[in-house]
């Protein structure tokens, strides 16, 4: 997603989330690499955002080097890059693939620069589609579907006004040009890189065919899919206002969680690598049931999605992120809503009011809250707070 955002639902520091093993207790600094396993070396990069930072990882083949992800298109990214490859255990071979988990801007941005340098690129179709799509919507303003989005959330006022007159965050300048071809991995692909296999694994709901990378040694590279101490941002885009991202993202948590093993090796897309992979995805599993049983809960009175805000985040929002959280708040009352327990008027012809639906929908819902009260990770584990580190 806008790294501007990405932080947006933390769950406190790593090691106190239970049955979650950190791998490590120092991180590497921007451009020091840290070697995590036989031949994989995990990278951070630096962002401008609240979450200061992106996991990208570097895999040895024989020829050079395989990296996952790319990071950002700004110059300290770039500048951090540079550094890994110019010394230390990372220079002597140069970078020959770039396998993109996803196309938000922070994980694909420097992959067309590479791309230049003589890698190939490897994405799904749709991660090289909508990226390439969205590096043409170059606007200085928001769009009339942008405003109309925003309006119906219940945005209003002078908080209204300053996002018409607001620029968009602009994908082209944060993503450099990409190549007019690439190589497309799907599911159950199988890349043969170095001395490992690795099968594709596709997600979504944080992003659509979120490709995620599974070794025959017991290792996953999650990208955003799968975190530990926050959990992904599944915000609705204008251009899909009624699109269900919970459903899609639960889905593929719950594959997930049963591909993996409690020793299987995690390498996420921000964060620290971790262990516990089963744990971590049936405690965000129950996190996202507590969340949808709360604003169900408070719908008993009609609200505005902008309304519902504090009863999903349970915090103080910066003005920089509640565009992405209205997006996300947004979602969750489109998976209600598809799942029949809530419904929405359009009220004024300017913004939609979203209500419980009826009393069998109620009955149903309180049976999903006693579910996620039993699940052994408890409300205060999943808590979502601002700091992370």
């Amino acid at each position: 997603m806008n790294p501007k955002h990405e932080a947006s639902r933390n769950e406190g520091n790593v090691d106190r989330i239970s049955g979650v093993r950190i791998a490590y207790e120092a991180t590497p600094q921007h451009g020091h690499p840290i070697e995590v396993a036989a031949g994989i070396y995990w990278i951070r990069l630096p962002l401008d955002s609240n979450l200061d930072h992106v996991n990208v990882y570097a895999l040895r083949d024989h020829t050079g080097w395989t990296l996952v992800d790319a990071g950002c298109n700004s110059e300290k990214c770039q500048a951090a890059l540079d550094a890994v490859f110019k010394v230390g255990p990372l220079a002597h071979l140069p970078i020959t693939r770039i396998i993109s988990t996803h196309y938000h801007p922070d994980h694909i941005g420097l992959a067309g620069k590479l791309v230049k340098k003589g890698a190939v690129l490897y994405a799904t179709r749709v991660c090289w589609l909508n990226a390439k799509m969205l590096q043409l919507d170059d606007r200085h303003l928001p769009c009339h579907e942008q405003i109309q989005f925003v309006e119906q959330a219940g945005l209003k006022g002078m908080e209204l006004e300053a996002y018409r007159r607001r620029a968009p965050s602009n994908y082209s300048q944060l993503v450099s040009p990409l190549p007019y071809s690439y190589i497309r991995i799907k599911q159950d692909d199988v890349l043969a890189i170095g001395d490992r296999n690795w099968t594709i694994h596709v997600g979504n709901g944080h992003a659509a065919e979120h490709a995620t990378l599974w070794s025959n040694d017991g290792i996953a590279i999650t990208g955003d899919q799968i975190l530990a101490g926050t959990a992904s941002n599944l915000s609705v885009h204008p251009s899909e206002p009624s699109a269900d991202l919970v459903s899609e993202w639960l889905e593929s948590c719950e594959r997930f969680m049963h591909l993996s093993s409690e020793e299987t090796f995690c390498l996420p897309g921000h964060n620290v690598p971790f262990r516990g992979l089963p744990t971590r995805c049936e405690q965000l599993l129950a996190s996202q049931k507590m969340v949808l049983a709360r604003l169900f809960e408070t719908l008993d009175r009609p609200k505005t999605a902008v309304e519902c805000l504090d009863t999903v985040y349970r915090r103080t929002l910066s003005t920089s992120e509640r565009g992405a959280l209205i997006a996300e708040t947004v979602g969750f009352l489109n998976h209600l809503r598809n799942q029949g327990m809530v419904e929405r008027e359009l009220i004024g012809g300017n913004a939609f009011v979203w209500k419980q639906a009826c009393r069998r929908a109620r009955v149903e819902q309180k049976a999903n809250i006693a579910s996620a009260h039993d699940s052994h990770t408890n409300e205060r584990q999943l808590r979502r707070s601002y700091e992370f580190e």
